[in-house]
């Protein structure tokens, strides 16, 4: 399209109208700056309280809407090519290394933070259906009752809220993304260790090299929680929790300390963010039970 005489005047943007709108991105600018420095808590309970939202990832329309977006994201997975990414490549890899090592068909999953079962059902397509699996996803009673609203449970996959109750032998204990936003990770992760599992997979996890453990508030847009588009009847806004960033060197140690070697470490960095000064890492890591712990770097 030719623009000419009258429409030129309409797409000129006078100078003291430039001006004034790189003034007003200097102040932005130098706003997010001052804010770039990161306040640090002395506990999980004081970031909560500087929570605009309230209850952090025990918010009911969070816990709602991930309901939604999971139940409509399952319906991708009938067609092909199938999608790998960070989260199911190494869980699946996982998975076969188990199948291999114990030359079984069977196995127990315990899937901490897997929220509405998203890992299940986009790892169940990769297994063969005459394998045996039951699947456990820990979760809070709020996330526990929208997956069971929302009919996802089946034979296989069931939602507890509880890990101290479940009383099956577990094979594989697997968490993405989720010790760093429980009130605890110590205790967490000692109830984890307590199953006695033969492997315990952490993916997307968020350390920091520096041996120092923090407490943080993280923000996210709402419609950034869940896989999938966030569903027409929600309204999109910021939604806050506190997060803590795990000492590498201390968790791994706890680990090693009650009898398991790493088996795989690999680098992911789609669960980290830079916080001040810290030498923050993205990084996943498979440990396998055994007599002895390994130290690793």
């Amino acid at each position: 399209m030719n623009i000419t005489g009258k429409k030129i005047k309409e797409f000129f943007v006078p100078k003291k109208i430039i001006l004034k709108i790189l003034r007003r991105l200097k102040r932005n600018v130098a706003g997010f700056t001052k804010a770039a420095t990161t306040k640090y808590y002395d506990s999980y309970d004081d970031a909560l309280k500087d929570c605009p939202t309230q209850k952090a990832y025990e918010n009911k329309e969070l816990c709602f809407m991930i309901g939604d977006k999971t139940k409509n994201f399952i319906k991708t997975f009938e067609n092909k090519p199938y999608i790998l990414n960070a989260t199911n490549i190494f869980l699946i890899g996982a998975i076969q290394n188990y199948f291999l090592n114990y030359s079984t068909n069977k196995i127990t999953i315990l899937d901490f933070g897997g929220a509405c079962g998203l890992h299940y059902y986009e790892t169940r397509r990769y297994i063969p259906k005459n394998y045996n699996i039951k699947w456990f996803v820990a979760e809070t009673e709020e996330m526990v009752d929208a997956a069971n609203k929302h009919g996802l449970e089946n034979e296989e996959l069931k939602f507890i809220n509880n890990i101290e109750n479940e009383n099956n032998a577990i094979d594989l204990v697997y968490s993405s993304c989720a010790l760093q936003y429980v009130p605890n990770w110590k205790e967490y992760l000692n109830k984890l260790i307590e199953k006695n599992a033969k492997y315990m997979l952490f993916n997307r996890m968020m350390f920091n090299e520096n041996d120092k453990t923090f407490i943080t508030l993280q923000m996210s847009d709402l419609s950034g929680n869940g896989p999938g588009p966030m569903p027409e009847k929600y309204e999109d806004k910021n939604i806050f929790y506190p997060h803590t960033t795990i000492s590498y060197k201390e968790f791994n140690k706890i680990i090693m300390q009650n009898g398991y070697n790493m088996e795989w470490c690999f680098e992911e960095q789609s669960g980290s963010r830079m916080i001040n000064n810290e030498k923050i890492i993205g990084r996943g890591m498979l440990y396998k039970k055994g007599m002895y712990g390994t130290s690793a770097n």
